[in-house]
């Protein structure tokens, strides 16, 4: 009778001895994936010999600039970038003129983006870049592996999203100069990693609508 009333006792501490070292484990895996979350580096050419296009998530002019020097160097032979717009301090009738400027290598830009560039103009947010970027893949039938250029504290938090649009396409990081990333301060480190997790939570909870679609109006939430 002894052992049966102390069942419940017993119970109890197994059962916050289990939560105990679930929550051990789960805190230290995440101060491990903390030391190395943006530790990415630029693929060879042996990984990017079969990209079918390289795609940027805007947020810096810098991250465009490296995919429009990929383009002209004959590294990938189509170029997307996902949210161009006033928001990203971007507007399509200016691109030309303004990355012109930026990339004086570059003879004919003009040409160059008539041939092999486009964008979509409605993301605002990581999410939807990756939404925007699984409309434009699905629509042009681009085939093989992706080339995704954004900075290296963004990648992380890229990869997830655009990871769970395409599941099935191979993605190759491309860490671009950020100037908001090239600093050594931890707090700018410290924000983007939890909003890696936060991403990584929203991709995996099937409850929580994460997609955000661009036009809701539509069941793919893709643009007209």
């Amino acid at each position: 009778m002894r052992m049966l009333e102390r069942m419940p006792s017993l119970v109890c501490v197994v059962s916050w001895a289990a939560t105990h070292t679930l929550l051990v484990y789960v805190f230290a895996i995440i101060i491990c994936r903390f030391d190395s979350f943006d530790a990415f580096e630029l693929p060879s050419a042996v990984e990017t010999r079969h990209v079918s296009a390289a795609v940027v998530f805007t947020g810096s002019f810098e991250r465009i600039d490296a995919g429009l020097q990929l383009m002209n160097s004959g590294v990938v032979p189509l170029l997307y970038i996902s949210g161009l717009n006033a928001n990203a301090g971007l507007h399509p009738s200016r691109f030309v003129a303004q990355f012109s400027a930026r990339n004086p290598n570059i003879r004919d830009l003009r040409r160059l983006v008539e041939c092999c560039v486009q964008w979509g103009e409605y993301a605002e947010n990581t999410i939807q870049n990756a939404v925007e970027t699984r409309c434009w893949v699905r629509r042009h039938e681009t085939p093989g592996p992706l080339l995704l250029i954004t900075s290296r504290l963004h990648m992380a938090r890229a990869l997830t999203a655009l990871s769970s649009e395409l599941p099935d396409r191979p993605l190759i990081p491309f860490p671009a100069l950020d100037p908001a990333s090239s600093a050594s301060q931890s707090r700018p480190r410290v924000i983007e990693y939890l909003k890696y997790l936060a991403t990584i939570a929203l991709v995996h909870a099937p409850s929580i609508n994460f997609r955000l679609p661009i036009h809701r109006s539509r069941a793919d939430g893709c643009p007209p």
